[in-house]
Parts: structure tokens; sequence; C-alpha cells
């Protein structure tokens, strides 16, 4: 099974550094024992100087070149290697920003994988199961009052064709859409672990080639082949295929394709190459090149498929994906008449129940639903990673960035008609016709409810009914 977290993650910041000093060790050694085959030196202020200790070529006929003359090509080669190496650290250090640990929070505040360390509790805290949450602990059972003959009548059937059925359609597409989501933002952190992985083996084979070693794991000719299309599809591996329902939104089938598409391709391979320092070096940031290229076709990928669903209707823009205002919502009277199954007897305690279900319904439940909403909506707005993030994915986390913003304003749609459609189940109940014995009863039962919490907890907490 994929871990999600390591248990102690390494940085690159933690362990490039003192490979970076090697490589820098290395290649001044290298220089060092090149000027002196030269007879040249550094003095201590790093210049180019000749070497006092070993005899200079005789004088010449024409004349021989001034000391200076002589060590001024040595100057430039030595200019150039130091830049390089400059260079290359700079390159290489620019990848730090990039922390897989915020794609990691993302993903679990996304939710949606397969593999998910079990809730403290039970109790939702992810985009994905508040969703799941909302439908299956506090609106499903509004659908069994309606199911159950609890509450009947023209009312009732309105409610559920009109709200309760676009609502559980609108909950598994907004789950598809931050599972989509949740596959952007997982792709990126297998991106960021690959490139910070393949820095480390870039990194130990030029090392291994400034010693002038070849072969061996880590030490071999070529650095390890770089395939981000099975980057791509380890992403995919850790969530669970989406059930497939009419509208349903496409963006991870399309990664899927994408990844089809590129399975016979084969990797990059982009060895590291010479045996003098200076070309050692200019190979090296000629593999670092390789990385920061994957990174950019990622990013352009990413960023095409966004694209393509920020403004498809079986995409991130599908009708379906909103729950809009009801009109059933703009009053009881909208509602009609609110129709309680009574047996003959009168005075059947049935009817103050199933009353009180009614209004336990608008007052406790879709609350509840609502509250859960405007949670998954909060901790949707915190989804975006720091660092250097937009150096390496700035189209593809604008897109991310278009996209999570209209989920959340989705979300927060979603929880305004709820807690509208509770306010008219509240009325319907309220203005419902009891005789004086039953409205006592009646008053009793929803006295003893007690609304939601702002974040409820795992089980609904109201009084009995």
């Amino acid at each position: 099974m994929r871990i999600l977290i390591d248990l102690v993650p390494k940085r690159l910041v933690d362990e490039m550094p003192p490979k970076l000093a090697e490589i820098e060790r290395l290649a001044l050694q290298w220089f060092k024992d090149y000027l002196q085959v030269n007879k040249f030196m550094l003095d201590d202020q790093g210049n180019v100087v000749p070497d006092p200790r070993q005899p200079q070529d005789p004088v010449v006929v024409p004349p021989a070149l001034s000391p200076d003359e002589a060590a001024r090509p040595m100057r430039e080669e030595w200019r150039i290697l130091s830049d390089n190496l400059m260079t290359l650290r700079s390159r290489i250090e620019a990848f730090y920003g990039l922390d897989p640990l915020d794609y990691t929070v993302m993903v679990g505040k996304l939710g949606g994988t397969e593999h998910q360390v079990a809730r403290a509790g039970g109790a939702p805290t992810s985009v994905y199961d508040r969703i799941e949450y909302a439908f299956g602990e506090w609106v499903l059972p509004v659908d069994g009052l309606i199911n159950e003959q609890q509450w009947t009548g023209k009312a009732a059937t309105s409610f559920q064709t009109r709200f309760l059925k676009p609502f559980h359609l609108a909950s598994r597409q907004q789950q598809a859409y931050a599972l989509s989501l949740a596959v952007v933002a997982q792709s990126c952190h297998e991106a960021v672990t690959t490139a910070h992985r393949y820095l480390l083996t870039i990194a130990d084979t030029c090392i291994a080639r400034l010693n002038g070693e070849s072969g061996g794991p880590g030490q071999a000719d070529d650095v390890e082949a770089l395939s981000w299309t099975s980057m791509i599809s380890g992403a995919l591996s850790l969530f669970p295929p989406l059930s497939a329902i009419m509208g349903t939104i496409s963006f991870t089938t399309s990664v899927a394709g994408y990844v089809r598409g590129k399975q016979d391709e084969p990797p990059n391979e982009a060895p590291i190459e010479g045996t003098a320092a200076p070309q050692i070096i200019e190979s090296t940031h000629q593999v670092v090149t390789t990385v920061e290229q994957g990174l950019a076709e990622l990013d352009a990928t990413l960023a095409g498929l966004l694209d393509q669903d920020l403004d498809s209707r079986t995409g991130f823009a599908s009708p379906d994906l909103r729950l809009e205002r009801p009109a059933l919502a703009d009053g009881p009277h909208t509602m009609e008449t609110l129709t309680i199954d009574r047996y003959d007897v009168p005075m059947n305690p049935d009817v103050v129940v199933a009353v009180a279900d009614v209004y336990r319904a608008g007052y406790v439940n879709l609350p509840g639903a609502a509250g859960q909403y405007t949670a998954a909506a909060a901790a949707l707005d915190t989804c975006a990673p720091g660092g250097s993030a937009a150096t390496y994915f700035g189209r593809s986390l604008a897109r991310f960035g278009e996209a999570r913003n209209m989920l959340a304003g989705i979300l927060r749609n979603t929880a305004e008609s709820l807690s509208d459609a509770g306010a008219a189940l509240v009325a319907c109940a309220t203005e419902y016709q009891l005789t004086d014995a039953e409205q006592a009863e009646y008053i009793r039962r929803v006295g003893e409810l007690v609304p939601p919490e702002a974040d409820p907890p795992s089980t609904p907490r109201h009084g009995p009914v």
C-alpha cells in the first residue's frame, strides 16, 4: 500500500547542501591539479598565478609570453568553471522552496484518496468527506421521512423531486470536483518528490564522475530515466475510480487518457558525461534542465486539462453542480399543504412525532448539512501551496485557483440553499394544525431539539423525538 505521508520526511534542503559542497570541493581540487600540471596555482585571493615552486619554461625566440599573458587562458577557464558551479548551486537551491508537504496537506484537505488514515472519532475533515457526511448523516434522514410515509402529499413530493434528488446529484458531482482537484495536488506532490529524488541522484552521479568513478548503483554513466507519465499514473493510483453517473465531471478521465496516450513514449534520459570537471559540471547542468523541462511539461499538461473542464458542461461548469435556491424555500405557502399520515384513532401520537420530525429536519438536519458545506468551503479556501510553487507550476496553479474558487462558491451556494430549505420546513411544521393536546406534546418535543454546532460532531446531537 502506498503511504501518502512519510513518518519522517526528508527535505531537499537538508540532504542537498553537503552534496553541493562536495561537488564544489572536487571541482576545485580538479582545477588545482590541472593548474599544477600547467605550472600555475591559485593564490590566497583565488587568482591564477604562475607557480613559483616549479621551474618556468626558458625564454625562447621569439620571446615567450609574459607570466600575466600566459595565465590569461587559465584565468578564463577558472572564471567559467566558477560561474558554472555558482549557477549549478543556484539552480538546485531554487528547488528548496518546493515542499512536497504543501501538496500532502492540500490532498488531505480535499480528500477522496483510497488509503486514508482513519479520522479521529469518525468526524469528517476533508472537503470530500464533509460533502459525503452532509448527505449521508444529515440529509438522507430527511429523505427517509418521505420514503417511510411519515410525510406525504404534494408538498412532500415537491420537496423530494425539486430539492432532495437534485441535492443528491449535486453532492456526488461536487465530490467528483473535489477529487479532481485532489488529483492535481497529488500530481504536483508526485512531481516534487520525483524531482527531489532525481536531483539527489544527479548530485551523487556528478560526485562519482568527479571522483573518476562510473558504474554501480547511483554512479552509473546514465542517471535513472525520468518518467513523468509514471509519476502522474502514481498519483491516479491513490484515488478510487469514480462511479459513472450522467453529467459527472470529466477531469480524472482526461488525466487518465493523457497517461494512456503517453505510455509508449520513452522516458527522458540525460547522462552525465565527461572526465574533466568543466565537462562534468556542464553536463550536470544539462541534466538539471531535463528536470525543469519535465516540471514545465507537467504544468502545461495540468493547465490544459483544467482549461478544458473550467468551461465544460460535463466538467466544472456542469449545471448539476449547483443546488440553486429553491422556490420552495421562499416560504411555507409554496410548500403547499403539509400532510402527515394519521391513523383513524384521534390524537394518535404518531402525528405529533411526524410533525416534530419535519421540524427537526428543518431545524437540525438541513442546517447541519449546511454547516458541513460551509466548513468544506472554508477548508477549500486554504488549499494553496506556498514557497516557489508558482515558479514551477504557475500555469496549472492559476487554473487550479480558478477551479478551487468556483467550487468554493458552489459549496457556499449549496449551504445557503440548505439553510433556506430548512427554514421553510420549520415554518411548515410550525403552521401545521394540531389539537391542543397534540400541540403541547409537539412543543415539548421540539423544545428538546438542539441546533447543530458550527462544525458538527460525528453524530447529530438532538433531543429525542
